[in-house]
């Protein structure tokens, strides 16, 4: 079975300027390897991957379950957003 990579609308997510974050709640999308953010004002769409062991992010403690951060991917054009961290909200 095939499973969709999840798109979601740049709306459902947080940005944190200063620190070039941008923040989504787990409920929407779980922590799935990749997803898709799609801007509401330009309709881009930027592909985020899961860091990796050799991030300088990487938490191996992130895999409890509590949060899970990404990076967009090789090959995209340059965004404002530096990482994005998917997190448990409840």
């Amino acid at each position: 079975m095939i499973k969709s990579i999840p798109v979601v609308s740049l709306q459902m997510c947080e940005f944190d300027a200063k620190r070039r974050v941008l923040k989504l709640a787990s409920e929407l999308v779980g922590m799935p390897r990749e997803l898709f953010i799609e801007s509401h004002h330009t309709g881009r769409v930027v592909r985020f991957l899961a860091v990796a062991e050799y991030d300088p992010l990487f938490d191996p403690d992130q895999w409890d379950g509590e949060q899970q951060i990404y990076r967009p991917a090789l090959g995209e054009s340059p965004t404002n957003v530096h990482h994005l961290v998917i997190y448990h909200q409840y």
